[in-house]
């Protein structure tokens, strides 16, 4: 792996298309092993699937290029979902509850694997596999939330790869555990209530009555720091978030996430933190950041599925 050289990618969720025109726009050729860079290394922060049409080629795309060392990776929210689906406590019941609202979201994922089908299985096993952060050097990756505290809070339920242990799962789904906790902040971002009466409608149409937050902001009010359209933000109230929030953006290292679905023109969050996730599955793009050691990110580093060769 050489150093400072690597390639950043955003959630792929299962667009195989568009995940082999990044890959060769970045100067990964296909070859008898996968995918393969002579000097870099590209770093997925997690989301392979759901919602797109070729999630298993994504799967597969992915998990060569990380046997054949020209990848690491993270597990995304929806690789944790994935296994909660799929796995059962003791009583035999879900993790994850099988709602409608839940299938919808992971329907077309079942449906090109086969529900309960080996291949079903054997995929879940992979998505355990999955790291829930890497701090290298030069940079640090997950996939939703750089949280010092909640790390420190799942640390007891991991090994010493940031892998979750097989018998420590199930705290993981359970509403009010700690380890449910840190993974809700960890993979899916800090959320906070909004206002009793106050709501919006999500992407999926359904409505939310929790906002995430973007921590990754050191100056702000509840109101600036919102992850909500204009229309519903500017009714916020404009008081001050606590200091744990507020101590998540003091980043001493470029950190790379996705989960936000960002839209428009790309550039980092922070001069520390970048955000990869472009939309791919609402007609976005498809989004690297090209990592060069850089100290400060540098908006000029992003590369799209869609950009001219």
């Amino acid at each position: 792996m050489t150093m400072n050289q690597f390639d950043i990618i955003g959630d792929v969720h299962g667009h195989a298309t568009e995940l082999r025109q990044l890959l060769s726009k970045l100067g990964y050729q296909k070859t008898q092993s996968g995918y393969q860079h002579p000097k870099r290394t590209a770093l997925f922060v997690g989301d392979f699937i759901d919602r797109g049409p070729a999630q298993l080629e994504v799967l597969d795309i992915v998990r060569t290029m990380i046997e054949n060392h020209a990848a690491l990776v993270v597990m995304g929210n929806h690789e944790f979902n994935a296994i909660g689906w799929f796995s059962r406590n003791d009583k035999g019941e879900p993790l994850r509850e099988h709602t409608e609202k839940n299938r919808k979201q992971h329907a077309a994922f079942l449906n090109e694997v086969g529900e309960n089908s080996a291949q079903h299985k054997e995929w879940i096993s992979w998505f355990k596999t999955l790291p829930l952060w890497l701090e290298l050097p030069e940079l640090q990756i997950i996939h939703a939330c750089w949280n010092p505290q909640a790390m420190a809070a799942i640390r007891p339920y991991i090994n010493d790869h940031q892998q979750l242990q097989e018998q420590q799962f199930v705290h993981c789904y359970q509403k009010g555990h700690i380890a449910y906790q840190a993974i809700e902040s960890l993979l899916k971002g800090v959320e906070l209530p909004l206002p009793a009466t106050h709501y919006f409608l999500d992407k999926d149409g359904h409505q939310q009555q929790m906002t995430r937050i973007k921590w990754w902001q050191k100056h702000g009010s509840f109101r600036e720091k919102a992850i909500l359209p204009d229309e519903y933000a500017q009714h916020l109230p404009a008081h001050s978030l606590s200091d744990e929030i507020m101590q998540l953006a003091d980043i001493r290292k470029p950190t790379f996430i996705g989960h936000y679905w960002l839209q428009g023109e790309p550039s980092p969050r922070s001069e520390m933190v970048a955000c990869v996730d472009f939309s791919v599955a609402k007609q976005g793009q498809l989004m690297a950041y090209r990592f060069q050691g850089e100290p400060k990110l540098n908006p000029a580093h992003f590369i799209s599925h869609a950009d001219p060769l």
